[in-house]
């Protein structure tokens, strides 16, 4: 007997960074659970790191115009207000490395839901720079939570977890260069996950 195919999930994606782009090309393109409808992305990196443009931009832009996938390069005070750049219908929200709370007017327009990952084991270290608060408390392993979109930061319930090990540091190494050595490590599980979460979210 064979099962009847649901349609794809009409999705829209807030990314950023490089874990951003390997979540783009290894978990939500070419992927059939899915119907990739938009992207949006910074165009600036924040205050802190200087606030120029960001080194990965280029390659967003290649990636969407090759695929005819609609680009939004949004930064504040365009980014608080994500609702306005969403399409009419839509399914799923898929977040990495988005710098701004998404708001309830957003949230609303999920017919299913959204994924947010976060790179720390929730909801322990819910917030900003999770790895190396996790180093700095001693924990041996790290992780990157999936979860539900939700108002409030970090707030949703977990979907799906991946773990790393924490490697030991080097002589003289400070808790932010290891956390940016381990960070590297993580880069690969992101796409996995994101899959993970995106056929558990559609069962």
């Amino acid at each position: 007997m064979s099962t009847i195919q649901s349609p794809p999930l009409r999705t829209v994606a807030l990314l950023g960074r490089d874990t951003g782009l390997a979540v783009l090309q290894d978990a939500l393109l070419d992927n059939n659970r899915i119907a990739l409808l938009g992207v949006m992305t910074h165009g600036k990196l924040p205050k802190a790191e200087g606030g120029g443009p960001r080194p990965e931009m280029a390659t967003y832009k290649a990636i969407c115009s090759d695929r005819g996938i609609p680009l939004h390069i949004l930064d504040f005070p365009e980014a608080l207000k994500v609702e306005d750049y969403l399409p009419d219908k839509l399914d799923l929200m898929v977040v990495l490395a988005w710098r701004f709370i998404i708001r309830p007017a957003a949230l609303e327009r999920l017919g299913i839901g959204g994924i947010n990952l976060h790179r720390g084991e929730l909801p322990k270290y819910a917030g900003a720079e999770p790895v190396r608060r996790a180093i700095e408390a001693g924990e041996v392993r790290t992780a990157i939570t999936a979860h539900r979109l939700a108002e409030g930061i970090d707030t949703g319930a977990e979907i799906a977890r991946v773990w790393l090990d924490i490697p030991s540091a080097l002589p003289h190494m400070s808790s932010a260069d290891q956390a940016e050595r381990v960070k590297t490590r993580l880069l690969s599980l992101y796409a996995p996950l994101a899959r993970l979460a995106i056929e558990a979210i559609d069962a």
